[in-house]
């Protein structure tokens, strides 16, 4: 019976992961520190910002990004502005405002952010929902989730990654305690765009359960296909198999 809920468990999980060409172990990726600078900020649906046009008072507002990516301007109609930088944008309303005035001065400001979240979930006092609004490593997203619980597994701490359609995971270990008396490095990395951490507990009674349950958790977030490679990945993780791991790219 165990067997066959472990194939059926396999069948239903919801992430994906395809094998990299440098056959790293499935599901996982590599962590090392992090030297490139974070990409740029981009804007997405659920931003505010507010525009200004030198000596057309008429057309400037604070506007929202809509579900769609699009904004609406007075003269310059519907504007894709998911995906585009500030200065992008402002350059777009630019050229659509120069069919109606002579040299416009745009500006664009960041007003709101929402677009751009990591989520902290597990053995963390206050799991939510966190604002990226500039660069955050996965000890400060456990800070703001109000820090680890008595019984948080700190050594194998979970960073799943959506990329393209599919999610990776790596174990972080982030025992300062335990890496300082070792002498090591704390797997302290930065966090983009939906990652998600998950601090397990010390004990998992039953790791099926648990493994429905996380995946129960991730699925909604990451909106990625399924996968048996994540879930064996995963398992072997919690498990405490030896898994390749290493920092984020």
């Amino acid at each position: 019976m165990k067997r066959c809920s472990y194939f059926i468990w396999i069948l239903f999980f919801p992430l994906i992961l395809s094998c990299s060409a440098d056959k790293k172990p499935a599901g996982t990726f590599v962590l090392q520190t992090e030297v490139a600078p974070p990409p740029p900020f981009v804007l997405g649906a659920g931003d505010e910002v507010e525009l200004n046009v030198w000596r057309q008072d008429d057309l400037n507002r604070t506007i929202t990004v809509n579900p769609s990516g699009n904004i609406s301007i007075p003269l310059a109609g519907e504007i894709r502005a998911s995906g585009l930088t500030i200065s992008q944008l402002s350059e777009k309303i630019t050229v659509h405002l120069s069919k109606y005035f002579v040299n416009p001065k745009v500006d664009v400001a960041l007003v709101n952010l929402s677009s751009r979240n990591v989520y902290v979930f597990g053995e963390v006092t206050a799991p939510g929902v966190f604002v990226l609004n500039r660069r955050i490593s996965a000890l400060e997203a456990i800070t703001m989730a109000e820090g680890f619980t008595n019984d948080a597994n700190q050594q194998t701490v979970l960073l799943v990654r959506a990329k393209e359609g599919r999610a990776e995971v790596a174990a972080l270990n982030l025992d300062i305690r335990e890496m300082s008396e070792e002498g090591l490095p704390i797997q302290n990395v930065y966090l983009r765009n939906r990652d998600v951490i998950y601090v397990p507990p010390m004990e998992i009674v039953d790791l099926e359960r648990f493994m429905l349950r996380l995946s129960g958790i991730l699925s909604p977030i990451l909106d990625i296909q399924r996968s048996a490679l994540m879930w064996s990945t995963t398992y072997d993780i919690l498990s405490g198999k030896d898994v390749a791991t290493g920092v984020v790219y």
